[in-house]
């Protein structure tokens, strides 16, 4: 398992040095001079190594000698990436001496020494193996696991399931259907398959059933001769095991019949099966397929047959499932909760009598670690089976990850490593590297999509478009790499983005992220430090973290860690850690990402208590050239150095959640940034209070593509506007009624290249036409006053949103007439918060057929609303509703009882004549129960007893609020 990781790994750092050597001889040629030649020439060895491995990757990954070949080349590689950096920050230097060229050349040299000699160890090596086959481990752990369509016992809860596949196959179409079972390894997709495939009633259905299995090492003959051998007739007979005799005529037929079968070549295979089921209604699984080529490759031995017929896939792929069938949505056995979880750990660990009362708690304890995957369940119970005291459930316990991950002799199942590390075989080697970066992050927690990207990028994962994808950029490659690992199944979505489509945040399954740790502590990819680590593992750490060029803390004592740092490190992430920025250290020279998170800070610490915590960033972040991703939060700083100035590399600049008082005039230098992430403006009393600025050259950022809370007199000054047409996501204070015509007549929005726009003023927003240019904007949040006179109204207004608004937040419109007549005739409108005096009418309707496509309806602060109606019709696609402070609404609508898909409705801080309206008490409904009584979730928040204390609620809600924004 090792090599063949190692090898996969390897080939994608090599190609990482190849990206990094190539940017070199475009952007530093002219520092180089001489050194030139000898970067070429590594440049175009490299990538003959490149290909070498793909080659032998497939064929050698088992032999010890090739292991250790990757591993010199692996380190071979990092170094080069090392001596090439420390060279550029050299030059830098106004130091920079004739001998340090020299021992750069020195260095060079040294690295092609140790690349010839492993050239030479190759070249013996691919001449004593070169057409020698040899098994894959890969092929040894897929022949190991195969599947048969007899059912198993470790199954629990799948009756939803069952019935959803069961309909779906019985299903009678007139076109061959592919239906199909996707998520990640161990979460009984063949299972589930196993289960419908052997009903009584669907084998009944079917003229002829076949079940095979697929993997990774799939052999198109293979596939066709076993499906044939089963849906043949005159070798699908039933054999009686207490004939041995007739046994063994059918056994030596059906080898006779195999063999006869073998000397066929595919294209007659493919022509044979297909003239056997083109007059049938079949049923044919292919269980644990990959890849879409292998059904390209297949697919033509599958007629319509018999109105019907159905091919069923098991995959832990969704994108090969919906290439397959685009009218077929796979279908997705979720998660067992914890008590089903608990239910199947007890059937597996006590077989015969129940579990002792003693034993329960450590069993739910131990349970959460599987995160409701049956596969970690069955295994841990197997385990548990033999521990008969409570001692060694003590035991297990502190070593679960060990027990998980072994292969438990005594069952047919493989450790969980084991399964989940085949999907991470299967990964183009771009995505390796990615996938493992996915562990650096703290357990449970949700990863903002946009953060992870830009760090991938900051780190050279992801490849750069080429000219021919101008209109690609490198952040919607690096979408493309979360949404196939998303496709892959190693990858949870947590939220969707406002789109409905998109990724908002992620997480890994916590078995899947322990196998993403250990495999980045394997390969030296990556260390992490987490919470629950001992400082006496500080010696242990030192012999790991020594080989890891990427350090992840979660623990509150980072200082004692830092020192024991690879001495090039590339990425430092510190979550909730330290009060002290260690950037004096030079093992950070070499730094490409750089985050340091600490522990929130109350809002007291805001208005300056002596808890608030100062933070000083040292001069020598400047010395960090290299850096491509700096982030900081929950951190006061009063100043950022001017030294910031030479972070010339600086893609990523994150100072949303740090308070900074000063912002030095030398961010100007910053001119490769692509994302600028000022810190938040507050607002107090509708008085914008923004951070000190420098004078600040925003019209050399002409690569800026996402920049939040930007004065927008920083943003005029020196034409800046007519620089920054690659804007894509923007949140701007406008300072005045001119800065806003400005702004909105500016090559920004001529352009149609925004996507997010959020704006924020304390005047009033006069005139909007240029927005109904943005046709691609899809989130809209406006923060100010709307203009209403005799000559113009809210409705003309909002007339000019554009119809690619998918999400929209008002705050503080104070329009008069009512909102919903416009905005419900918005066709992709998904998401709708009107909030803080946005309306300041008494009546509001939602008429029928309006909102088509809103999904979730936010009123909030709309203290002057009292009538609410929703007429048949309306919102059809609402699934979440939230009011609060609404106080002198006095019940709510009719309408809702037509709302079918409502999922959710939370109310808070509403008068208690209202919620007595929704409430059961002592068995008695309110009288608006009948209203919500379909709605799975209700939540009933706090209430008032007086409209006055309502309004004094409202009043400090809204104060915080703007002084947070």
């Amino acid at each position: 398992m090792a090599e063949f990781v190692l090898s996969r790994l390897t080939e994608s750092v090599v190609s990482l040095a190849v990206r990094r050597l190539s940017e070199l001889l475009i952007h530093e040629a002219p520092s180089l001079t001489s050194v030139e030649g000898d970067v070429a020439r590594l440049n175009d060895e490299l990538r003959w190594i490149i290909g070498f491995l793909k080659d032998v990757d497939r064929k050698q990954e088992r032999n010890e000698c090739f292991r250790e070949l990757v591993i010199q080349v692996r380190d071979v590689a990092y170094d080069i990436k090392d001596v090439i950096d420390i060279f550029i920050i050299k030059i830098s230097s106004c130091y920079f001496k004739t001998f340090q060229l020299h021992r750069i050349h020195s260095q060079i040299n040294s690295i092609q020494t140790r690349l010839d000699g492993i050239f030479r160890s190759m070249q013996i090596f691919g001449l004593k193996f070169v057409g020698e086959e040899s098994v894959s481990m890969a092929e040894l752990r897929q022949n190991f696991r195969r599947s048969y369509p007899d059912e198993d016992d470790d199954v629990i809860n799948l009756e939803v399931g069952m019935m959803d596949l069961k309909a779906q196959l019985m299903k009678q179409e007139d076109r061959l259907c592919i239906v199909s079972i996707a998520g990640m390894g161990g979460l009984g997709k063949t299972t589930l398959a196993k289960k419908v495939y052997n009903l009584v009633d669907v084998k009944r259905h079917f003229d002829s059933c076949a079940w095979v299995f697929i993997s990774q090492t799939f052999v198109p003959r293979d596939v066709l001769i076993e499906i044939l051998m089963q849906v043949d007739s005159q070798y699908c007979r039933k054999i009686d095991l207490n004939r041995n005799k007739y046994v063994r005529e059918i056994s030596k037929k059906r080898k006779d019949a195999i063999e006869n079968l073998r000397t066929l070549n595919v294209h007659d295979l493919i022509c044979l099966l297909k003239d056997e089921l083109k007059e049938k209604r079949y049923l044919v699984v292919l269980d644990d397929i990959w890849r879409i080529k292998a059904w390209d490759y297949i697919k033509h031995a599958f007629p319509k047959g018999k109105k019907g017929s159905k091919v069923l896939f098991t995959t832990r792929n969704k994108e090969v499932a919906l290439l397959a069938d685009p009218s077929s949505t796979p279908i997705e056995p979720p998660f067992l909760t914890h008590e089903e979880s608990w239910e199947l750990l007890q059937r597996k660990a006590f077989v015969r009598d129940g579990c002792p009362p003693e034993f329960e708690q450590l069993g739910r304890e131990m349970v959460k670690k599987c995160g409701g995957l049956p596969l970690g369940i069955v295994l841990l119970g197997g385990f548990l089976r033999t521990k008969a005291s409570l001692g060694e459930w003590k035991a297990v316990q502190s070593h679960m990850n060990s027990y998980l991950n072994k292969l438990h002799t005594q069952q047919q199942y493989e450790g969980v490593n084991e399964i989940l590390a085949l999907s991470y075989y299967d990964l183009p080697y771009e995505l390796k590297p990615c996938f493992l970066y996915l562990g650096n992050f703290p357990e449970d927690w949700e990863i903002p999509k946009k953060k992870l990207i830009r760090k991938w990028i900051a780190e050279g994962f992801v490849q750069t478009p080429t000219n021919g994808e101008a209109a690609e950029t490198v952040e919607d490659v690096a979408e493309l790499y979360l949404r196939e690992l998303i496709d892959r199944c190693m990858v949870q979505v947590c939220q969707r983005d406002h789109t409905g489509i998109g990724v908002k945040t992620c997480r890994l399954h916590d078995l899947m992220r322990d196998f993403c740790m250990l495999k980045a502590r394997e390969d030296n990819f990556s260390e992490i430090i987490q919470n629950h680590e001992s400082r006496t593992a500080s010696a242990s750490f030192q012999n790991l973290a020594s080989y890891s060029r990427r350090l992840s803390i979660h623990h509150p004592n980072a200082t004692d860690w830092v020192k024991l740092v690879h001495p090039h490190l590339r990425s430092l992430l510190l979550f909730e850690t330290i009060y002290k920025l260690p950037l004096r250290n030079k093992s950070f020279i070499l730094l490409r990402v750089l985050e340091l998170e600490f522990p929130r800070l109350s809002i007291s610490n805001h208005y300056g208590s002596e808890s608030s915590r100062k933070v000083k960033v040292p001069r020598e972040i400047g010395n960090l050239i290299h850096l491509r991703y700096l982030g900081l939060k929950n951190a006061d700083v009063y100043k950022l150095p001017n030294s910031i100035g030479n972070l010339r590399n600086l893609l990523t600049f994150d100072l949303r959640q740090t308070w900074v008082g000063n912002l030095p005039r030398s961010i100007s230098r910053l001119v490769r940034l692509r994302h600028l992430l000022l810190p938040r403006l507050w607002m107090l009393n509708r008085v914008i209070i923004p951070y000190r600025t420098g004078d600040f050259h925003f019209d050399k950022f002409s690569n800026i593509e996402t920049l939040k809370n930007i004065p927008s007199g920083t943003l005029i000054r020196y034409g800046a506007l007519h620089k920054l047409t690659n804007l894509r996501n923007l949140v701007i204070l406008l300072e005045s009624d001119i800065h806003l015509v400005v702004v909105l007549k500016s090559p920004i929005f001529a352009s149609g290249q925004l996507r997010s726009l959020n704006m924020l003023t304390p005047h009033r927003f006069l005139s909007w036409e240029p927005i109904s240019s943005c046709n691609v904007l899809s989130k809209l949040h406006l923060d100010g006053n709307i203009a209403e006179g005799i000559h113009s109204n809210c409705h003309h207004f909002l007339q000019h949103f554009p119809a690619s608004l998918t999400k929209l937040l008002l705050s503080n419109s104070n329009m008069k007439q009512d909102p919903m007549v416009v905005l419900e005739k918005l066709p992709s409108l998904r998401f709708l918060s009107l909030s803080y005096f946005s309306y300041s009418g008494s009546r509001m309707v939602c008429s029928a057929h309006g909102f088509p496509m809103l999904e979730t309806l936010k009123l909030k602060g709309l203290d002057e609303l009292e009538e609410w109606r929703v007429e048949e019709g309306a919102l059809a696609n609402l699934r979440e509703l939230d009011i609060r402070l609404v106080h002198k609404l006095k019940m709510l609508p009719e309408g809702l009882k037509f709302l079918p898909k409502l999922q959710k409705l939370s109310t808070h801080f509403m008068m208690l004549s209202f919620l007595d309206r929704l409430e059961i008490k002592d068995g008695i409904e309110g009288e608006d129960y009948y209203k919500v009584s379909h709605v799975p979730s209700v939540f009933i928040g706090h209430g008032w007893s007086s409209a006055e204390k309502a309004s004094e609620h409202l009043h400090a809600e809204a104060v915080l609020r703007n002084f947070m924004n």
